[in-house]
């Protein structure tokens, strides 16, 4: 009994390098972690007939905000690209070309409508920036639009998730 167990542990013993050997290994090579780019986008036209989705934020909003279900795109860069429409209570209104970034939770403002010309502004400052927790409307595009705070699949999804709000 004591031949055996003299020769498994060295058979062990003679065996360990290459056991050493096989951990040191690698199994599978993965591709390094590229840090995110902006996919290519191009402003639409300035809206003549929009498709005006209302969106709701909470009952203390004096404006009233919407969203151009034709403009609507959601990017392969997980970026949901959209008109939104700011409307005041004395009928003021704002557009912007705006895009969000539904996993980050930011939101970047690529240009500004000219009501008088109808054509856009582009931004000086299109940097992408934290939705702020006071921002209401940014905050209420990115839980509707986004399920689970991630892009969604295509533009029918986001839009079918705002038209239902």
């Amino acid at each position: 009994m004591k031949t055996f167990a003299a020769i498994i542990v060295l058979a062990l013993c003679a065996a360990q390098p290459a056991l050493a050997d096989n951990k040191i290994k690698k199994n599978i090579d993965f591709a390094p972690d590229v840090p995110w780019q902006e996919g290519d986008y191009q402003l639409p036209p300035y809206p003549a007939q929009p498709d005006w989705i209302a969106v709701s934020t909470d009952n203390l909003q004096t404006n009233q905000y919407f969203v151009d279900a034709k403009t609507l795109s959601a990017g392969e860069d997980g970026v949901v690209r959209m008109i939104v429409r700011v409307k005041s209570p004395a009928g003021a209104e704002n557009l912007s070309f705006e895009g969000l970034l539904c996993n980050e939770g930011s939101y970047r403002a690529y240009a500004f409508g000219n009501s008088i010309d109808k054509n856009w502004i582009r931004s000086n400052k299109a940097v992408w920036r934290k939705i702020d927790h006071d921002d209401k409307l940014r905050r209420s595009l990115r839980d509707l639009a986004c399920p689970d705070k991630r892009a969604p699949r295509d533009a029918e999804e986001a839009i079918k998730r705002l038209r239902q709000g």
